[in-house]
Order: structure tokens, then sequence, then C-alpha cells
């Protein structure tokens, strides 16, 4: 039997003043090969769901009289599973990875081609870019498959491109995240040597790009190495004006000790986790763990944004002045300092809680509809006009719930808490855990968010709101994850929301594809 082996990854950041031209030019030139190949594949498939929806809808309407029977019969799961397999060989079978890279081979070699000059010219390019971009793009298909199939809420109204909600988007340059992977870090003539990516303590040799020097140092990187891990993969991405380098370890299990829970945890016992926007994490021990403060970084943002509005932009018939593009500059390093530091600030927290307690508790809470846009209110006397419903008070809410970042929070306490040994119990969202008193459990009709503090009109309770939550929560997690499991679930279970109006079936349903299913699974329209 292969021996068991599992992953780690190592976030490095390229010392951007260390790099050559060429280096930095070869980076720039696979981000952008790796997104022209993920546009490329996906305006395909889109392309082969059209022809697919036209041959059924051609079939539908072969066998019908009507627009409205031909649409009923487009709406039947059945009829189109026993129509497809009537159809073509190519409208059966969805491309992927395999077949799109075999096509892109043939396109290569076609002067007429767009991709003409991966085969003529010298560019340096790994081709591990184009393999890794179509990769990406099945694991985004599979992806919105699965939420598909393990989500319990009707579907959406199609976006405005007309595909439905979830379905992977095209990458825009300067606008999508610019990232690329490389693989065969370790590789050589002679078989794996991972010592082959280290060049020196602040060094790391990749394939086609060289000798790229980091700010951190590769001590840890080393360490893993003397342990058995082999290097497999490193995947760059550009986060404000820098890159930053994940070197993907593939490492025997038996190096990895089991998580043991330690004396402190077991002493600890159990604490719930509230998070909210006056305090970042408020904990059942009375404790309220604020957030990395962001006074000083708006004030310095909105200053910054006013001198770039006042100089001339992308828009101008001239183009940007030397002047805009500089500000945007150091608007763009800005927003990554403060990005870094709020990442490191959620880390040392998290870490906190996870080595602390033998059993964490966190809600299950709804951020897509804690930041929703509220409604607008008609009104009554003046048709066609609308009341004031505090849209821009609830934009600055919905800025800082953004900024807190509950569902980070909860994703680094999911893994953090396997490491350390200690248990996640997940509480269910619809529990009153704000509402709820405490001491004696009486629940409040209402809550205002304006209220600061809770006060218990039974028991005469006076406590902050936060840590009262923090209180119920714990009190959650520690009395229903070993009996009733009503509202306590894991972090794979998806939590059924409140239902919403059903819409017809349309073409928006169909042009989709999944490599686990057969071509002709397709979602059936709701009741």
């Amino acid at each position: 039997m292969a021996d068991m082996t599992c992953s780690r990854a190592v976030l490095l950041h390229l010392d951007a003043a260390a790099l050559t031209d060429d280096q930095k030019l070869l980076l720039e030139r696979s981000a952008g090969t790796s997104r022209a190949v993920y546009n490329w594949g996906l305006a395909a498939i889109n392309a082969w769901n059209g022809r697919r929806y036209a041959w059924l809808r051609e079939r539908a309407h072969a066998v019908t009289r009507t627009e409205g029977e031909a649409q009923t019969l487009l709406g039947d799961a059945d009829w189109r599973r026993g129509a497809l397999l009537q159809a073509p060989e190519e409208l059966r079978r969805r491309p992927n990875r395999t077949s799109l890279g075999r096509r892109l081979t043939e396109l290569s070699s076609d002067q007429g081609s767009r991709f003409h000059w991966w085969h003529a010219e010298n560019h340096g390019v790994s081709r591990f870019v184009v393999s890794t971009a179509l990769g990406d793009l099945d694991a985004a298909i599979a992806r919105y498959w699965d939420h598909l199939g393990a989500s319990t809420r009707p579907s959406r109204e199609p976006r405005k491109d007309g595909r439905p909600v979830g379905w992977p988007r095209f990458k825009k340059k300067h606008r999508s995240k610019d990232s690329f992977a490389i693989f065969n870090l370790s590789v050589t003539s002679r078989g794996d040597d991972p010592w082959k990516m280290i060049d020196q303590g602040h060094r790391i040799r990749i394939p086609n790009l060289g000798s790229l020097r980091v700010h951190e140092n590769t001590r840890r990187l080393r360490r893993w190495i003397q342990r058995g891990a082999i290097p497999k993969s490193a995947r760059f991405v550009r986060r404000g004006t820098r890159w930053t380098v994940s070197i993907v370890l593939e490492i025997p299990a038996e190096v990895i000790p089991a998580p043991v829970t330690t004396r402190r945890q077991r002493a600890a016992g159990a604490a719930g986790v509230d998070v909210g926007v006056h305090s970042l994490v408020a904990l059942s021990t009375d404790e309220l763990i604020g957030g990395y403060p962001s006074a000083a970084f708006w004030r310095r943002l909105r200053r910054l944004q006013r001198h770039a509005a006042r100089k001339r932009g992308p828009t101008h018939e001239q183009g940007p002045s030397a002047g805009w593009a500089e500000t945007t500059r150091r608007i763009a390093r800005l927003q990554h300092v403060d990005a870094v530091r709020r990442r490191g600030r959620l880390h040392e927290v998290t870490k906190r809680i996870a080595t602390r307690f033998e059993t964490v508790g966190i809600e299950d809470l709804a951020v897509a509809g804690m930041t929703a846009a509220p409604h607008p209110k008609p009104d009554p006397d003046h048709p066609g006009s609308f009341l004031p419903n505090g849209r821009r008070a609830k934009a600055g809410l919905n800025r800082s719930i953004r900024r807190a970042a509950f569902g980070e929070i909860r994703r680094q306490l999911h893994y953090k808490t396997s490491w350390y040994g200690a248990c996640l119990v997940i509480v269910d969202r619809f529990a009153p855990t704000s509402k709820t008193c405490s001491g004696c459990g009486a629940v409040k009709a209402t809550l205002c968010l304006s209220e600061r503090v809770y006060r218990c009109e039974r028991c005469g309770l006076v406590l902050d709101r936060d840590l009262n939550a923090a209180r119920n929560i714990c009190s959650l997690a520690l009395t229903r994850s070993a009996v009733d499991t009503d509202d306590v679930k894991s972090c794979d279970t998806p939590t059924p929301s409140r239902s919403r109006p059903t819409r017809r079936w349309g073409p928006a349903d169909l042009p989709k594809g999944r490599p686990q299913r057969p071509a002709m699974d397709l979602p059936s329209p709701p009741p």
C-alpha cells in the first residue's frame, strides 16, 4: 500500500526590488497567459452549452405544436436526459481540461490563431501555466455544481449576462486577481531532489523564473524538507503591487504529530465565540478582543482618492497622467498594507482561541444576508417616488461587517482547532443568542442593534450584548453537541434558508456541465 501523505503550504513574499527585468516580464507574461487561457476555455464551454441548448430546443419544437408545450418539455429533466442520448457525441461530453488542452495545442500550430505565439516565440512561459489555468476552470465549474447540489434554496434570477448565479465569470485585466502555478519544482534527471529549489537563506529557485529573493527566511521550508517533505508546486499571486508565492509541500503523514489536547485546554474547557463589528471577537470568558484599528486607514484612503480624482485619469482622451498613476500605486500599497495587518490580526486571534480551549462554539452567520442592501420604500402619496430607507447608513455597516471577515474567522478556526486538538461546534444561525438572557434563559421579542448593553427584565442581568451572546453560544455548544444536533452542525453541512419565490425554468438553467456527472444530468426546474 502506498505511503500516506498530506499537503502543507508555505507562503512567501517576493522582494520586488530584487527582481530582474526579465523576471518581472515573465511574471506579467505568465499571469496574462493564464488569464487568456482561462477566458478562452470558458468561452468554449459557454459556446458548447449554447449549441446543446439550441439542439434541445429544436428537438422540443419538433415534437410539440406550441411554444408553451416546448417550454414544458424543456423543463422536464427526464425528457432532457433521454433526448441527449440521441444527440451527437460532441454535445454529450462537456469540454474539460484534457480536451481543451488538446484543442489549444492545435491552435498554437495554426498561424491564424491568437495562440500561435505560444508555438512560434521564445516566450519563456512554463507549460504548466496553461494546464493549471484549465484546471482552475474545471475546479470552478465543479464548485458550481457542488454548491448547486448541496443548496436547498430555490434558484435565483440569472445574471445580467444570462448565466446562472455562481457560474464562472470571465477574468478582466487589472480587476481580477493575477495568478498562475508552476509544477515540478524538485524534478531532476536523477529523480526528485527536494533541495533543488533552496538557493540561499532568502532565495528560492523556480523553473523558468530562476532565483527569486523572498522577504522571509526559508528556514521553515528547509525544516520541512529535512523531515521528508517534497516541494510539488508554486502558485504565484499578485496582491496589490507585490507578488506572493505559495509553496505546496507533500509531507509523509508519519512526520506530522497527531493533534493532542493540552492540559491548559482541558482546564479552560469550552468557550463561545461571538464575532461582531464593535469588538472583533467576544468570548464567553468575558473577554472582548478588538480588531485592527481602521480610522487612520480610512482617513489616508479618502485623502489619496481625492488627490486621484483631481488628476487626469484613464478616461481622458490623452490618457492618465504620471501623477494619477503614482497616486493609484500609493492607494494600492495602502490597501495592501491594511489587508496584511488585518490578516495578521485574524491569525493571531484565531490561534489564541484554538490553543486555549478544548471546545470552541461559533455561530453559523448568513453574511450575505447581513450585508444585503435595504429594499426601497415606495411613497404612497407620490407614486414613482421613494422614502428614505437608510441605505447610506446600511452601506457603512456592510463595509464594517466585510472588514471584520466573519467567514474568514470561522474558516481559520475550522482548521486550526483540528491542528491543536480542539473541537469546533457550529451553532445554528437561527438560534436567538443575542436576545436570550444567559442568566435565566428569557428571550426578548426585539433587540435593536443600537442597544449595546443587554438588560434582562426578569432576573435583572446587565451585561454587554456581545458577551451575553458568547455565553449563550458556549451553552449551546456544550449542551447540544453530544445530545441534540438540531442547532449544532458540522462545517460541511449547509444551513437551509427561508423560502424564496420560485421562478420558471429557462435557458439560463441549461447551459452547464459537470465532469463527475453524465452530461445529460441537468438541474430540474423548481416546482
